[in-house]
């Protein structure tokens, strides 16, 4: 019987049910350590779910350190970890000079990692840099105190650098792997596009969103697309750049490379989006991130553009803000949990041993429509 698991409601995310349902009695004391968990089978039947969800839900559960799989045997409730199991670990984003300075994405993964550290009985700290010198001094102090830390990980989230610039994410890690300290990399790579390190990365699809975005809008009927983004060397940007010439190239279209400005966020003002309407007359816009995408959202009603109507706005990350505009932002939204499970799981791997083979480790995103594209 296994009632005491309660029952779970279809309407909502069910792996997450499921692992609520076994962690609660776990952290309450009423199952104890060393006890068997029902098979995989058993959990499917009794929350009438498919396999996926319950795996889904068990790795969670492993992952977090509440339970240990072993094949061949079972599931078992695992013991409370013992001091040797503890480890320090850092995320460094080296263009952060405290933690209220976090972007939305990148402080969301933050606090998953820590969340997942704390339940291991581990530890993570946020690693920024002084406010004085030269940027280059500035990240490779910083870098040099995580190695005087001994760390036993660090996951790096590569600054978006000047091509001339990019060599210093290689030097950081360099730093810190001739150190010893694992490195797991964080949303880039450490090279520009089509490149790829010899470290093991944990990214979004930013490519497939480049061109699922994309895709909307050019259903939507738009045929003057304008792309804007960042002139500094970045994976995820160079990505989703990508798809964005791949969803025209897929619907026959050719791109006017005019359209695509890679521009810093002070360049972004009202007379940048004149600019941007007298030349091209757009009747649609993707942005690099949705804080790009409100400025210019602003800018465009400020000029008497009807965002959604005239010109149809698009971002990625999915910030508060996205819905918090005049007229809500369609966005491409970045599963973080999902993510900082990977790259949580990547790092044990790598610190113990079990799985060292670098690789890149790609989550999927969502296309959110909302009032700026919705033709409706």
């Amino acid at each position: 019987m296994l009632d005491w698991l309660g029952v779970i409601d279809p309407a909502k995310p069910r792996s997450h049910q499921v692992y609520e349902a076994i962690r609660l009695p776990i952290e309450q004391g009423n199952i104890l350590p060393g006890a068997k968990l029902p098979t995989e089978l058993q959990l499917m039947r009794h929350f009438s779910v498919s396999r996926t969800t319950v795996s889904r839900a068990l790795r969670d559960l492993e992952l977090q350190g509440y339970i240990r799989r072993r094949r061949g045997s079972g599931t078992y409730v695992k013991k409370l970890a013992p001091d040797t199991e503890h480890l320090d670990f850092a995320f460094f984003m080296p263009w952060i000079e405290s933690g209220v300075s976090l972007p939305y994405v990148e402080g969301l993964i933050h606090q998953r990692l820590a969340d997942l550290a704390s339940r291991r009985h581990s530890a993570l700290i946020l690693k920024c840099l002084s406010s004085e010198g030269a940027l280059p001094e500035r990240i490779l102090t910083a870098a040099q105190s995580l190695v005087n830390l001994r760390l036993d990980g660090v996951f790096y989230y590569p600054a978006e650098l000047p091509g001339e610039q990019m060599q210093l994410n290689r030097q950081v890690v360099d730093l810190l792997t001739g150190a010893g300290i694992p490195v797991i990399l964080i949303d880039r790579d450490i090279v520009p596009f089509p490149s790829r390190s010899e470290f093991t990365r944990i990214g979004y699809d930013n490519r497939r969103a480049g061109v699922v975005l994309t895709e909307h809008l050019l259903r939507q009927g738009c045929q003057r697309i304008v792309f804007v983004g960042i002139p500094e060397v970045s994976t995820a940007v160079a990505d989703r750049l990508a798809g964005f010439y791949e969803a025209h190239r897929m619907h026959g279209r050719a791109v006017d490379e005019r359209r695509v400005h890679l521009v810093d966020e002070s360049q972004i003002d009202r007379a940048f989006c004149q600019r941007i309407l007298d030349a091209h007359q757009p009747d649609a816009v993707i942005c690099k991130m949705d804080r790009f995408a409100a400025l210019i959202g602003r800018y465009f009603m400020e000029l008497g553009v009807s965002i959604g109507k005239q010109v149809k706005l698009a971002g990625f990350d999915d910030d508060p803000i996205a819905e918090l505009m005049p007229v809500s932002l369609t966005t491409i939204r970045l599963p973080v949990q999902t993510f900082a499970l990977a790259a949580y799981e990547a790092m044990l791997n790598l610190v113990s041993g079990v799985d060292t083979s670098p690789r890149q480790v790609i989550i999927d995103a969502e296309l959110v429509i909302r009032d700026s594209t919705d033709c409706r």
